[in-house]
C-alpha cells in the first residue's frame, strides 16, 4: 500500500490506510505500507503494528515529491512480487500507473471524493491521461456510491472497473467506555439533560453554524433542556471567531471542548443521547465522500441527525440509523426536536445505528477491496465484481 498520509499525522486517509492494512493482515494477507516519515524516527511505533511499514522521506504531499514517489513505486514493484499494488490516495495514482509494466499485480486505486474535483485542472488531467492512470488493469475503489458516481461523471472508465466499497468501523468504538453517569457528572450534565454531540473540525463545510441556527429555532422548552457538546480542533480562524460570537449571543448551552483523544470521545458518546453533524455543500469543490464519524458514533449506540450531502447517505441510513435531512435550518431543527423529544424513535434509530456500524467492519472493507476470503464478502452490493484472492498486498 502506498499512501501519502499515515501516523503520526492525523487524517481520514491515514486512518483508512492503517485500518485497511491491519484488516487485510488479520485476513491472512502479507502487507507492506509505504508511508512518509514526516522527518521523524517512527521505528518504535511502526514495530507495534501488525504489518510492515516502509518509510520514505517526506511529509504532506507536494507536487515536488512526485518524481520521488514514482521512483519508490517502481522500485517496490520490482523488488517484490506483490499480488496487489494499491495507491491509497491520489498522490500515488501516477506512480502506481507508471509501475504497471514492472509488475503483474492488480493495480488498485482508492478515491475518497474531494480529489476527484481537484484533478480536473487541465494540467492534472493531461498528466493523468499521459500516464494512463485509469488505463488497462487499473481498478478503482470508491468509498461511497456518491464518490463512485462522481468519479464516473469526471472520468471515462469501464463501470466494471470501479466499485463502491463503504469504509469500516474500528472495533475500538464498540468497546466499553466510562460509566455514563460518571461522565455526565464530570461534565456537569444532569440526568434530565438532553445531550447532543458533534465531532468534526470546526470549519465552514462541517456546518456548525447551521446546527446552531437550528438550536435557536427549537421550542423554548426543548432548547433549555438541550446541551450541545462540540468536539474537534479549530479550522478557519475567521469562521471559528464568528461561530464563538454567535454562540455567546445565543440562549443555548453549547460547549466547545476542542480536540480530544478517542477514549474521551467514546466516553462522551456514551454520555450523549444522539449525534449531529450538518455538513453543507462546499463551493471550493471539497466533498463529504462518506462520513465515517457517523458510524463511529453509531457503534456506541448513537443515532444521527445528518444532512443529505455527498456520500453521507451510505453512512446514515435514512430512518434506519438516523434522520437525513436537507442542509436547511428548519429541517435540521425538526430532526433535532424529534430525536430530543421522541424517546421511542431515538431508541429504534439507536438500534439501527449500532446494527449498521456492525455490518460495516474494516475486515469486510478489506475483503471486498482486495478479494480476500471473508464471510461478509458474500453480501457485497449488487454489481460489485468479485476479485481473485490476494496472498500479499502492497497498499
Amino acid at each position: 500500500m502506498l499512501t501519502s498520509e499515515f501516523a503520526p499525522a492525523q487524517g481520514g486517509i491515514g486512518t483508512y490506510a492503517r485500518e485497511m492494512a491491519a484488516a487485510a493482515t488479520a485476513l491472512g494477507a502479507s502487507v507492506t505500507v509505504a508511508a512518509p516519515d514526516y522527518g521523524k524516527d517512527n521505528a518504535a511505533a511502526d514495530a507495534a503494528l501488525p504489518f510492515a511499514v516502509r518509510r520514505f522521506h517526506g511529509g504532506l504531499h507536494s507536487m515536488r515529491d512526485l518524481p520521488a514517489k514514482i521512483g519508490l513505486a517502481c522500485t517496490m514493484a520490482v523488488q517484490e512480487k506483490y499480488d496487489v499494488v494499491h495507491g491509497a490516495d491520489w498522490p500515488f495514482f501516477i506512480p502506481v500507473a507508471l509501475a504497471r509494466s514492472l509488475t503483474k499485480a492488480r493495480l488498485l486505486m482508492t478515491v475518497h471524493g474531494t480529489e476527484i474535483n481537484e484533478t480536473q485542472t487541465p494540467l492534472k488531467r493531461l498528466a493523468i491521461r499521459t500516464a494512463g492512470v485509469f488505463g488497462p488493469r487499473t481498478e478503482v475503489a470508491a468509498n461511497s456510491r456518491y464518490t463512485r458516481d462522481l468519479f464516473r461523471a469526471r472520468f471515462a472508465i469501464d463501470p466494471q472497473r470501479i466499485k463502491a466499497i463503504p469504509l469500516g468501523v474500528s472495533g475500538f468504538w464498540f468497546g466499553a467506555g466510562a460509566d455514563r453517569a460518571s461522565t455526565r457528572t464530570i461534565h456537569d450534565l444532569t440526568p434530565d439533560r438532553i445531550v447532543m454531540v458533534t465531532v468534526a473540525r470546526i470549519t465552514r463545510r462541517k456546518g456548525h453554524h447551521l446546527t446552531l441556527a437550528a438550536l435557536k429555532a427549537l421550542p423554548d422548552d426543548v432548547r433549555r433542556r438541550l446541551t450541545w457538546l462540540v468536539i474537534g480542533p479549530d479550522g478557519e480562524s475567521d469562521y471559528v471567531t464568528e461561530l464563538r460570537r454567535l454562540i455567546e449571543a445565543s440562549d443555548c448551552d453549547v460547549r466547545l471542548l476542542g480536540a480530544l483523544p478517542n477514549e474521551a470521545i467514546r466516553d462522551l458518546y456514551g454520555a450523549a443521547d444522539f449525534f449531529c453533524l450538518t455538513g453543507v455543500p462546499d463551493s471550493s469543490g471539497r466533498v463529504e465522500g462518506f462520513g465515517l464519524v457517523y458510524l463511529e458514533a453509531g457503534a456506541t449506540g448513537l443515532p444521527s441527525v445528518a444532512t443529505d450531502i455527498g456520500g453521507v447517505a451510505d453512512a446514515v441510513l435514512v430512518d434506519e440509523s438516523g434522520l437525513l435531512v436537507p442542509p436547511e435550518v428548519v429541517a435540521i431543527a425538526g430532526a433535532i426536536n424529534e430525536l430530543s423529544m421522541d424517546t421511542d424513535t431515538r431508541s429504534i434509530l439507536a438500534a439501527g445505528a449500532l446494527a449498521h456500524a456492525r455490518a460495516l467492519s474494516w475486515e469486510r472493507c478489506a475483503a471486498e477491496t482486495y478479494g480476500l476470503p471473508h464471510p461478509a464478502a458474500a453480501t457485497a452490493s449488487p454489481g460489485q465484481v468479485k476479485t481473485p484472492t490476494a496472498d500479499s498486498v502492497m497498499p
